[in-house]
């Protein structure tokens, strides 16, 4: 995990923003993280929290991926890349990030150090100003700097509104400091508030290794608090002090590469029209990841093997060679690596190979009928070549394709998909 995931502002010491929902990522984040990054299908993830009774529960289920998706909302409005990929009902951790996204979360982390620094330089009460636009912006209500002479300690009052129901008054103290807060001064603090009333402390420094334990002791008045590096982030959440812009970032998209292209023989007579909403995309399949006799399942679950942590494509191809020495030719290698896209195992983000969730089941439990439910599901003339084998010999059907191929096929891409049909299922009657 990198340092940006480690400063995560998802720490429970910091309760101010350490929702239900964003605790659930951070244990989401660390579940997934503890298994190559997923997937995981959700019911087995709220098992994992501990909630066996939930986990088949729909509401449940939606429930857990709304936190999810908020929390990756949040993360994006603070200037961090997101954390989650979520298909369908499946969970996975995003890879590392691009050269591109790597400079943009470096370039915004040297910001909030900027502003941070600058923070520390403004007058005490230019501050207590500024933490109290930030409160405002959070949607409390009633914020109003204090007048210095009988303030008590306390900065900024203001008051949560939870729901329209319930009103929390909150006493806040603004600390310009570079030093860490200690112990002494959230008990001085606690000591000012009044019954009913919340207090937090906000400092553009740090806290002291027993603080935390202080403020959320449970027999005292709870004081929440922000530290410098929450402080930036919230700061920029809430476009106070920052201003954002935007640049899309394009990447490759090797899934859209195996619908349309899969061999570099096809014509545009052969590429078929893009799938209406109601039909499943249709594949075409590469040459097999080797010609030179073993189990075609074999190969297949060594290659999604190859991909169970996250590498990068050059990373994946030296291995894949390495696995396929008669692969000499890198470019070759990476056609024929393309097939795992076309068969749904894998799929690329950032450069990145990740592993679905139909590849984690494939590697779990490897199986020739999943691979070939797999094959005929998503393959362009699978099916159509599988009916035709029920009532041709496999001579008569190879004399067939070659002068009247499926729909959007070439010959040679009709026999190329007989040929990986016949080898499946030898591998299932050799199982």
């Amino acid at each position: 995990m990198s340092d940006k995931e480690r400063r995560s502002p998802v720490a429970p010491a910091f309760i101010l923003l350490a929702t239900p929902g964003q605790l659930t990522a951070h244990n989401v984040y660390e579940i997934l993280r503890s298994r190559n990054g997923g997937p995981l299908e959700l019911d087995r993830i709220l098992r994992e929290l501990g909630d066996e009774q939930a986990a088949t529960s729909t509401l449940a289920q939606e429930q857990l991926l709304e936190a999810l998706s908020r929390d990756d909302k949040l993360r994006s409005t603070r200037g961090y890349r997101q954390r989650f990929s979520i298909s369908g009902r499946s969970i996975r951790l995003r890879p590392p990030g691009n050269m591109a996204e790597q400079a943009i979360e470096q370039e915004n982390e040297q910001v909030k150090e900027q502003l941070l620094k600058q923070l520390r330089e403004v007058p005490p009460e230019v501050f207590e100003h500024i933490v109290a636009a930030l409160f405002t912006a959070m949607r409390y209500e009633d914020v109003t700097v204090t007048r210095h002479s009988k303030d008590g300690g306390v900065d900024v009052r203001a008051t949560l509104v939870a729901g329209g129901v319930m009103t929390v008054p909150t006493a806040i103290q603004a600390k310009r400091w570079s030093k860490p807060v200690t112990v002494k001064e959230i008990r001085e603090l606690r000591g000012t508030l009044r019954a009913g009333t919340q207090g937090i402390i906000v400092t553009t420094g740090r806290y002291t290794k027993d603080a935390p334990n202080e403020a959320l002791n449970d027999s005292l008045t709870p004081i929440h608090l922000i530290n410098g590096h929450l402080l930036a982030d919230l700061l920029t959440e809430h476009g106070i002090g920052v201003q954002a812009s935007r640049l899309s970032l394009i990447s490759l998209d090797l899934d859209a590469l195996a619908r349309i292209t899969g061999r570099a023989e096809i014509s545009t007579q052969g590429i078929p029209s893009p799938p209406s909403r109601d039909s499943k995309p249709r594949y075409y399949i590469e040459k097999m990841p080797s010609d030179r006799g073993g189990s075609l399942l074999d190969c297949i679950v060594s290659m999604t093997a190859l991909a169970d942590d996250q590498p990068t494509w050059d990373h994946y191809v030296a291995r894949f060679q390495e696995r396929f020495p008669t692969i000499t030719r890198s470019d070759e290698a990476r056609r024929r690596s393309r097939v795992l896209v076309s068969l749904g195992l894998v799929d690329f983000e950032n450069d990145h190979m990740n592993l679905t969730l139909t590849g984690r089941r494939l590697l779990e439990n490897p199986d020739s009928s999943f691979l070939l439910e797999i094959f005929l599901g998503r393959i362009a003339g699978a099916q159509e070549i599988e009916s035709l084998s029920t009532s041709l010999t496999r001579a008569e059907l190879r004399t067939r394709l070659q002068h009247a191929s499926p729909a959007g096929l070439t010959p040679t891409q009709a026999v190329l998909v007989e040929k990986w049909l016949n080898h499946i299922k030898q591998s299932a009657t050799s199982a």
